[in-house]
């Protein structure tokens, strides 16, 4: 297989970013010819290495997509999540994610921090969305996951909320953040 057919390969994924093991699957190498082969395409400047481990088709990856890599499964949230669907407007070099565990790290200009939730409600997907190789929380989720956290949630565009989900969702969590969501919802 030349490097015309792996690019081809990564290419017909949908995917702009890829771990050593994602590359290895789909070119059907061994670990260290696997690691040879990316390390030469990325001195071709044929693919971006991003971070030992770590390769993007190019410099546009991204950082969400990346995030999920990275720590898996986690899906990405808090402010973050509350970015990229209009809810807020801060933009922040630190993507924010939830996961069975806590666990910071730089890569690609970007720190990307993740918070560890109980297994229990972390599993329960009411409120994710999987598309396009990402799994994002929906802006309700993301206000919930912030209160769980004891985080305040940056919510500059409250028109992006559907409160009945708001409601439905806040369910799952613990009566803290219900409590502090029907105190949300009452001043709305």
């Amino acid at each position: 297989m030349d490097n015309a057919q792996r690019l081809k390969i990564l290419s017909s994924t949908g995917k702009t970013v890829f771990s050593l093991k994602n590359l290895q699957n789909l070119w059907g190498s061994n670990p260290n010819t696997t690691k040879i082969i990316a390390k030469r395409m990325a001195d071709k400047k044929l693919i971006t290495r991003i971070e030992r481990g770590y390769f993007a088709l190019d410099e546009e990856f991204d950082a969400y997509e990346l995030a999920n890599l990275i720590i898996s499964p986690s899906y990405v949230s808090l402010s973050s999540s509350l970015f990229f669907h209009g809810a807020s407007f801060q933009v922040s070099q630190t993507v924010t994610s939830v996961s069975p565990l806590n666990y910071e790290r730089k890569a690609g200009g970007r720190t990307f921090k993740y918070y560890a939730m109980k297994d229990s409600l972390f599993f329960n997907l009411e409120g994710i969305s999987y598309t396009d190789n990402l799994a994002i929380a929906r802006p309700e989720r993301a206000v919930l996951d912030c209160l769980y956290f004891n985080l305040l949630p940056n919510v500059d565009n409250s028109d992006r909320l559907n409160p009945g989900l708001l409601k439905k969702i806040s369910s799952f969590y613990p009566k803290t953040v219900q409590e502090k969501i029907r105190k949300y919802l009452e001043k709305s």
